[in-house]
């Protein structure tokens, strides 16, 4: 291993060209030492035994679909790089357990050097496992022993795996990809011997889990706490979690991204952010719909009051049979047939797991079913894993509101619409083009009223009959990502709070700090925000950052202040409007 990484041609040149070059070589190999895997058989195999034996305690099953892309006979003329995106430390385990019992190959990760600390470090390492520093950019002598491993890697045609968003989602959301590993491993793979060379295919790969171990300080980072640093005593109070119950975790193989270095360095960071977002929406489409994702989405549309078994079952099933029709992955376990027994089981985790409160008598008559309100912000992480699938049915019941409301008078104003919309959620989702959102929408409109809408124009022209079909077909996600727009409406007004105050500038501590005041009033009064989830600070910043790009807020000298006034209350007003419409319009499912 020595041998091949010090062989490589920039880390060589590197070392040779420094000042001290046996120094250099010395902190190369120093570096080697503490990024390197030291992958056991006997090791393994002892802690896939420990797995056999715990694994069925916690989850119901860890299933791996791999879509028909056989990674075996893949690995055996190519170099492949697993591109998984990140839900929990479990990740680690679930994958790699699969593979294993898949392949009988072990997969050589990237995890972060935060979690090697003992045991759990030396586990990792010789479980395959390598080390990565959070940050290393003025240390260019590590970033080049990184790339060499890597190049060790690939030569051996070892199957690698790193987690392309850089961290684990708070949200559920996925976050955007790093491109560092995506870099580091094309310029590797470009330097491979000609006889050794393969094609470098990134393989996509979600992964969607039932239930996360450590959701509920996920949710507290939400709310402006402090990250809790991964520690020994953190990883042993794990052990309390045997008492919970898990469900399913769901592996989704994608169509792998043949990939290669560009001669020319613009050309190639063009393909390398192509690459990295490819793969950043195949996860995306494989992002399964599971049984607590299902629910979740279904019990978080009801802000006060419960639901009755019939009516989530009712809702689950028109959810489904949207999936079908417009290719949305979901479990086997939440077909048709199976969907109520399923649905089943996930209420009963989440009332074991002290999320759900039954209401009433056990009969089918009074039973009813709701989240606990301190459990909403945490169970919004399963709702945002599929959220993506659903923006376009949203909008369209945002957009048929306004029509009806007659704030949308024309075609124009159609368009303006769905422009201002996705311009807002880009902050939030990675979305499709404006051309494809309009293409997919007319394909969701027509399915809805049963004939072919060719143009944005017809629908200005759909009869009450027409308007009522779509309604009656959507109206299922009327509130889908309501708690986004109360989030932004709530982040508009602590804005104008610090204006009514003759407060000029102020921080963004500051503004985090009087948005909970902001926020605990406005829910009290239930007159626009209902939902308590939508106190959030993540999304509290997004807005920020959309308020800045539309110019109601300005930067400066590291503070904030409001820029256009005027367009600010503009906004307030109309999403005011949007969000007390929203409230009339509850629509069944019919």
């Amino acid at each position: 291993m020595q041998k091949t990484v010090l062989s490589y041609p920039k880390l060589k040149e590197r070392i040779e060209s420094s000042s001290d070059p046996i120094k250099s070589k010395e902190k190369a190999l120093k570096n080697l030492e503490e990024m390197r895997a030291d992958f056991s058989k006997t090791y393994f195999k002892t802690v896939e035994k420990m797995f056999d034996a715990a694994l069925p305690r916690l989850y119901d099953g860890i299933n791996f679909n791999d879509n028909g892309h056989n990674l075996g006979e893949l690995m055996k003329k190519n170099s492949l790089v697993l591109v998984p995106n990140h839900q929990s430390h479990a990740d680690y385990v679930a994958i790699n357990y699969k593979f294993y019992k898949e392949y009988e190959r072990p997969l050589f990760v990237a995890g972060g050097d935060n979690l090697n600390i003992f045991p759990i470090g030396k586990i990792f390492r010789k479980s395959g496992c390598f080390f990565i520093r959070r940050s290393f950019q003025n240390d260019v002598l590590y970033k080049l022993t990184m790339e060499a491993y890597l190049y060790y890697l690939l030569l051996n045609r070892e199957p690698i795996e790193f987690f392309f968003e850089g961290g684990r989602t708070r949200t559920g959301k996925l976050r955007p990809p790093k491109y560092g590993l995506y870099q580091m491993l094309l310029e590797a793979h470009s330097h491979l011997p000609e006889d050794k060379h393969s094609d470098l295919l990134f393989v996509p790969v979600s992964i969607a889990h039932e239930y996360v171990p450590e959701q509920k300080s996920l949710a507290k980072e939400l709310q402006g706490g402090e990250k809790v640093k991964e520690s020994t005593g953190q990883l042993f109070s794990l052990v309390k979690l045997i008492s919970y119950q898990f469900g399913n975790v769901h592996i989704n193989v994608g169509n792998p991204v043949k990939a290669s270095k560009l001669e020319n360095d613009e050309d190639n960071k063009k393909n390398l952010r192509d690459i990295a977002f490819k793969c950043f929406r195949r996860v995306g489409d494989e992002m399964v719909v599971t049984p607590t994702s299902l629910l979740v989405l279904i019990l978080l549309d009801e802000t006060t009051g419960a639901l009755k078994w019939t009516d989530i079952t009712a809702k689950a099933k028109a959810i489904i049979q949207y999936c079908m029709k417009f290719d949305i992955p979901f479990t086997d376990t939440l077909s048709l047939a199976k969907l109520e027994g399923t649905l089943g089981r996930a209420v009963d985790i989440l009332i074991g797991n002290g999320k759900i409160e039954v209401i009433g008598r056990h009969d089918n008559s009074t039973v009813f079913y709701s989240i606990k309100k301190m459990a909403r912000r945490e169970l919004l992480f399963f709702k945002n894993t599929i959220l993506h699938h659903f923006i376009i049915p949203w909008t369209i019941n945002l957009a048929w509101i306004n029509l009806f409301s007659g704030k949308i008078q024309n075609v124009d104003d159609l368009k303006k619409f769905f422009v201002e919309q996705r311009d807002q959620l880009k902050h939030e989702f990675y979305l499709p083009t404006l051309k494809e959102y309009f293409v997919q929408t007319l394909r969701i409109l027509s399915d809805a009223i049963g004939r072919d809408i060719t143009s944005l124009e017809e629908c200005m022209n759909l009869s009450h009959k027409d308007l009522y079909a779509v309604a009656s077909n959507l109206g299922i996600f009327s509130r889908a990502l309501s708690y986004i727009n109360e989030s932004y409406f709530v982040a508009a007004m602590t804005i104008k709070s610090f204006d009514k105050e003759g407060i000029t500038l102020f921080e963004q501590d500051d503004f985090i700090h009087r948005l909970q005041i902001v926020f605990d009033t406005e829910f009290k009064h239930q007159r626009v925000i209902r939902f308590f989830e939508s106190h959030n600070v993540e999304l509290a910043k997004n807005a920020i950052k959309y308020f800045i790009q539309k110019g109601f807020l300005v930067k400066e000298d590291g503070a904030l202040r409001i820029g256009n006034e005027k367009a600010l209350n503009l906004y307030i007003e109309k999403l005011e409007d949007e969000l007390m419409e929203q409230l009339k319009f509850n629509l069944k499912v019919i």
